[in-house]
């Protein structure tokens, strides 16, 4: 009888690292959204649920359970902390966000993420955290929007007690939820 020889292949995935807005908060930014696409159609308006992006990187299948260990150990140590969110911004007149008033909680942890070392490859760290409401914006477009929403208000408070990790497998567009991690402010040594 012949055996028959599996070969396993290490897949490189991508991965996002995110703060996820509840549901009262995302359904404000949807409403701004919706502003935006009936007062300018055709604005590149941001796809997906709206999030606080913290980082991103690649990782094999191989090592994806040592990151996952070590993004667990983090939120295993950080506090729930509150997020702001007041008014509207703009990022190099090609992007509008929703601010972050106070961002200090928020880069806390993305400067704890980026101190550990991690079995990936082209991580990005954001340096603004923020959500965004238009992407890839051309200069008249900009033009054209920024003074209707550089004097609108927007407020949202709330508690962020995780993070999620999102990934994506080559090939696909989507990504999935693959793990939440909750913040529980306990010691870790190790």
């Amino acid at each position: 009888m012949q055996d028959i020889i599996t070969y396993q292949r290490d897949v490189l995935n991508g991965y996002r690292l995110i703060l996820d807005p509840p549901p009262a908060t995302k359904r404000k930014i949807a409403a701004a959204r919706t502003r935006l696409d009936a007062f300018f159609p055709g604005t590149p308006i941001a796809e997906g649920s709206p999030f606080v992006y913290l980082a991103s990187f690649f990782v094999y299948d191989t090592a994806e359970d040592a990151v996952i260990d070590q993004l667990n150990r983090i939120a295993l140590g950080a506090m729930p902390f509150k997020i702001h969110l007041k008014g509207y911004g703009h990022l190099e007149e090609k992007e509008i966000c929703i601010q972050i008033a106070e961002t200090g909680w928020v880069s806390g942890v993305i400067d704890k993420i980026a101190q550990v070392r991690m079995p990936w490859t082209g991580e990005r760290f954001n340096p603004l955290p923020r959500i965004s409401l238009a992407r890839n914006l051309l200069p008249w477009q900009f033009e054209r929007i920024w003074p209707y929403f550089e004097k609108e208000p927007f407020q949202s408070r709330f508690v962020v007690n995780g993070m999620r990790l999102l990934k994506q497998a080559p090939g696909y567009r989507s990504w999935q939820i693959l793990r939440h991690f909750l913040f529980e402010n306990q010691l870790i040594t190790d």
